[in-house]
């Protein structure tokens, strides 16, 4: 008989995932991935045989469990479904889907609804921080109104460090002699800034544009690579499996195109260019903006003060604006906490069917 699991489908903003109950999937984690991926339709590029919806945006796993930590609800851990490769990636996470992680939480009654909102404290087991999320009582019935989320103490969950050079800006020449300045900041997630005019370009082209350009692609993976080479290598044996190159996000960033945002970015992944932004982004350039002297900083025309500022950012389809709470005494700011606002829906919840062999067989 076919193994067959709960899980939900879930929006969390610009994001898809499948969700699951921890209790529900295999403690090994090897055994645990083949299902996963199984479930997927992975590896395919149409996932045809799976729930992946063939994009990065919707390739994306939950899964949800009792808290481990006396300070949170519940245990979050997301993974990044490959979908031409057998992979699941847990060395990076997704601030989308925390949103659908929280009204998961309050909808399977793992967090006890209260009248108003309800805050439900998330513990990210990918890189040990915690998100707060204001969940409001309508949203808990239908899905659809904002959810409030605040990361907490988000920079250097990754490597440790807000800056892991120890610089606001390096430099780097690829194989054809392109010399691209970037800076390298830990918030949310990791991530090679660069900027866009290194390749002529402004920063505000379509993703379909960018998607086009192969010599652009080339280069910037080729940065990846080289750039995890040289500052996350070290560490990589506390990461067993894990290749450091997987643990890196790439954006680029160019000045304002408009009065209504403070610069235009885009981010570019090694499957496919996003086709909106990532909130893990948004947060790291909401931080380097924080910080003198960085990419994000020298385009939007100096640093942010101390205290909460919003910081506006446009990306292919409108604006994302994260509220950044920093301090600074000396040296690089102390970031408090990052809020960004999202919806989140469930999709809907059932049974999925892993199948034995692979699709097309």
């Amino acid at each position: 008989m076919k193994q067959a699991i709960r899980c939900a489908i879930m929006r969390g903003g610009t994001s898809k995932a499948v969700v699951f109950s921890a209790a529900d999937l295999p403690a090994d984690p090897g055994a645990r991935d083949a299902l996963i991926l199984s479930a997927f339709g992975s590896p395919d590029p149409r996932q045809v045989d799976g729930l992946g919806g063939a994009d990065p945006l919707t390739s994306k796993v939950a899964i949800v469990g009792p808290a481990s930590d006396p300070d949170s609800d519940v245990d979050y851990t997301f993974g990044q479904v490959g979908i031409r490769s057998p992979t699941v990636n847990y060395a990076v996470t997704c601030g989308n889907t925390a949103a659908a992680v929280a009204l998961y939480a309050l909808q399977e009654r793992l967090v006890q609804p209260v009248p108003g909102r309800t805050l439900v404290r998330i513990h990210c087991t990918n890189n040990d921080r915690r998100i707060q999320v204001s969940v409001p009582e309508a949203c808990n019935d239908a899905g659809g109104s904002l959810l409030h989320l605040d990361f907490m103490d988000p920079a250097g969950g990754n490597t440790g460090q807000l800056l892991p050079s120890g610089r606001p800006v390096d430099e780097i020449r690829t194989a054809a002699g392109r010399l691209v300045r970037f800076s390298l900041v830990d918030c949310g997630n990791l991530y090679a800034i660069l900027r866009a005019d290194a390749w002529s370009l402004s920063g505000a082209e379509t993703a379909d544009e960018l998607e086009a350009m192969t010599t652009l692609k080339q280069e910037v993976e080729e940065i990846r690579e080289a750039v995890a080479a040289r500052f996350l290598a070290d560490d990589a044996a506390t990461r067993p499996g894990s290749r450091p190159a997987a643990r890196l996000k790439v954006a680029i960033v160019g000045p304002p195109d408009r009065k209504s945002v403070d610069v235009v970015a885009r981010i570019i992944n090694p499957e496919r260019v996003h086709q909106v932004f990532a909130v893990t982004g948004a947060m790291c350039l909401a931080a380097a903006a924080s910080i003198p002297g960085t990419i994000v900083a020298e385009l939007a025309g100096g640093p942010l003060p101390d205290g909460r500022s919003a910081f506006r950012i446009g990306h292919p389809k409108g604006v994302i604006a994260p509220e950044i709470d920093s301090s600074r005494n000396s040296g690089l700011p102390r970031i408090r906490s990052i809020r960004i606002d999202r919806t989140a829906r469930r999709i809907m919840d059932g049974i999925v069917y892993i199948a034995d062999r692979g699709p097309g067989q």
